[in-house]
Formats: C-alpha cells, structure tokens, sequence
C-alpha cells in the first residue's frame, strides 16, 4: 500500500480521508502477484436508522408498545461504514414527545456516548416524526415517521385478480375505536364485505379499501393486477407411487402478465385463485395449495397407491408414464399452464403376512399386482 495508509500486521491503519489503496497479494506457488483488495478512506458524514438489516421510513406502533433500532454510520454519499462503531455521538429527537419517547441505552461506563441502538416506545395516539443527525458540515439527517394507534392490516397490498384476503384493524382493541363498516372505492377493481372486511379482488385497476368507526377512520391502497399466464413447474424428482411424499408432490404455480412480470401478491391469500387438473387422471389427485408462510402456490399432486392404481392402458411392463398437472385460472378458464414429470408406478404385495417356511417346505408363492415389469 502506498499513501498514508498502512498495513499493520494483522490490521490496516487508514490515514488521510479521500485516500484510494490497493493491496497486492503475491502467490507463493506459482509467483504471480494479483490485486486481492482495494480500500477507500471516507469521513463519517451522515447516520442513518435501520432495523432489521434494512432501513425503514415508517413505523406502526400500538400505545405502549416498544422498537429497537439500529444506528448505522455512512459517509457524504451515503455508503455505510461496517467497522464505525459509536466514532460520533448521535442525536434522536422527536417533534411530539408526549407521542413518542426515546430511550437511550447506557454504555459500559454509564454514560448516553457513542450509541449504536435505541429504543422508541409509544405513548399516546398520533403521529410523531423522529429526526437522527450529528454534529457534521453536511447536516444530513435521517427521520422515521412513526404512527401510534389503530392500524389496517394488510396495508399497500398488491393482489391479482381473483383473490381473496381479510382486511382487519390490530393495534388497539376492537372496544377501543368502536364497530365499523368496511368500504371500497371501487367495487369494481375490489368488493369488500361492510361487516367482516373479506375482500375479493375482481378486476384489474387501484382502489382504497376504508374503514369507518366512530372515532376513527383508516384506509390503505389496493393495487389488483390482471394474469395472463401461469407458468407451472415441475418437482426436481421423479415421481412415484411407492413410498411417495405424505404431503404429496408439489407442483409451484407462478402467475404473471402478458409481459411475463410476475404477479405474485404481497399478502397471504385465503385461497389459492387457480384450480388443478392432473392427466391421465387414474393416477391419482391434485389440489391447489398455498403456503402462506412463503407466500407461494402449488398445485399438490397426490398418487394413488399400487393397489389402488387401475390398470394402464400402456404397454404394462414399461412400468412408467408421463403425466401431465395443469393449473387454470378460476376467474378466466382459458388462462392455463401446465408441466410434465415422470410417473415410476410401483407394485404391492396381493396377500401380505408371515411366511412359515420349514426344511421340508422351504418355498412359497408370492402374489404381487401394479407394475410387475420393475424388479
């Protein structure tokens, strides 16, 4: 390294700000000497807040309740130091503090220094906008805008069409902001039950979903997006009906538009909006499913057992086949997509039991149906 910045053992001493370093790494078996890493020397400029590992502009809280935050320093253009811990003391500052409190944790030495977390805990209903800044020519700040109270869930939802899903407020008791009625500003982009808030998207477009109480009144945005396609993908393995998976195979379903962008939605749906189909159909059943957990959809295939397997028209000792899973819109049947797998049918065993085998009787006959041609 060259410059004012140095390699001191194990470590590396940065020297004046501005400084671009590059450290050359010489390979012992061959001799060949390569650029290992570059190293760019900046001034703390700026703090910004994350949580999470991601930043976030707005919090919803409900009265009480409480969130930890994380200090990250970054330099004039923005770009986060990984090894600046507490080089400048922060200042958090709330324009409502009966809103808002913040709470500063102490350090080793008692002292409110060069924090790296903080808390905010909510106190009453409202709004209240949190400002992070330190003491630096730039004067660049971070805020949060925190909301304390009753909130709708979900909220920004982007769905596609056909879909159903429940609007409910959390944050506060029902007893808190009284009965209400749900609304949609456009019943026909989105339909929702004035009594439960069951929504059901039924056609391409923006709407706001409302709710309405006597001391309160909230509202998000719908965004219901048109499918156009549906592309179906098969499972890795080869399917088989012996000692098949108890959850069935899983066949993912992913809808899109006419540009092939995925249409996936942003919320857990009640239900999946697509129905399945598997052929030939003697093989076994397919259901949709979705996972709400990973907000994804399937269309679970399910064989039947050798014994319950009718016999295949197809040449029997081939003892595999192709099958084919389709999904289908439920809102537009001609928006289809499938995939192909191969079927390995297996055999059972027509009367199970013990042998009794003896020297004078050392053999028996054993019985088997399904696909007799796999040994």
């Amino acid at each position: 390294m060259q410059n004012a910045n140095a390699i001191d053992g194990s470590k590396i001493r940065t020297g004046e700000s501005n400084a671009i370093d590059c450290i050359q790494a010489k390979d012992h078996s061959t001799g060949r000497t390569e650029i290992a890493s570059c190293l760019r020397v900046a001034e703390v400029a700026q703090v910004r807040v994350a949580a999470a590992e991601s930043s976030i502009q707005t919090a919803y809280l409900s009265v009480n309740d409480k969130v930890e935050l994380d200090v990250k320093y970054a330099d004039e253009l923005g770009y986060t130091f990984s090894e600046a811990l507490g080089v400048a003391p922060v200042k958090i500052e709330t324009n409502y503090p009966d809103v808002l409190s913040i709470v500063m944790p102490r350090d080793v030495n008692g002292t409110y220094g060069a924090h790296q977390r903080f808390v905010l805990q909510a106190r009453s209903h409202g709004t209240a906008l949190v400002r992070l800044h330190i003491n630096h020519p730039s004067r660049k700040s971070d805020f949060i805008m925190v909301s304390v109270g009753a909130r709708m869930y979900p909220r920004d939802v982007v769905i596609h069409s056909g879909q159903h899903l429940n609007f409910t407020i959390i944050g506060d008791r029902m007893d808190a902001h009284g009965p209400g009625q749900w609304l949609s500003t456009n019943e026909k982009v989105m339909h929702v039950n004035q009594i439960t808030g069951e929504a059901h998207a039924r056609g391409e477009g923006i709407a706001e979903v409302i709710f309405k109480g006597p001391n309160l009144k909230l509202r998000t945005t719908v965004n219901v997006l048109k499918v156009n396609q549906i592309v179906v993908d098969a499972p890795a393995e080869i399917l088989t009906n012996v000692a098949a998976p108890p959850d069935g195979y899983k066949f993912s379903v992913k809808l899109s538009d006419s540009a092939g962008h995925s249409t996936e939605s942003s919320v857990n749906q009640i239900n999946a909006p697509f129905d399945c189909k598997v052929e030939p159909s003697f093989v076994g059943f397919v259901e949709p499913w979705s996972d709400r957990a990973v907000k994804k959809s399937y269309c679970v295939f399910h064989p039947y057992s050798p014994a319950q397997l009718l016999p295949v028209k197809s040449n029997p000792k081939d003892g595999i086949l192709h099958i084919s899973v389709r999904a289908n819109l439920k809102e537009d049947s001609m928006v289809t997509g499938s995939a192909h797998a191969l079927f390995v049918k297996g055999f059972y065993i027509k009367e199970p039991g013990m042998l009794n085998l003896t020297p004078s009787c050392n053999h028996s006959v054993i019985i088997i149906g399904g696909n007799t041609g796999i040994t």
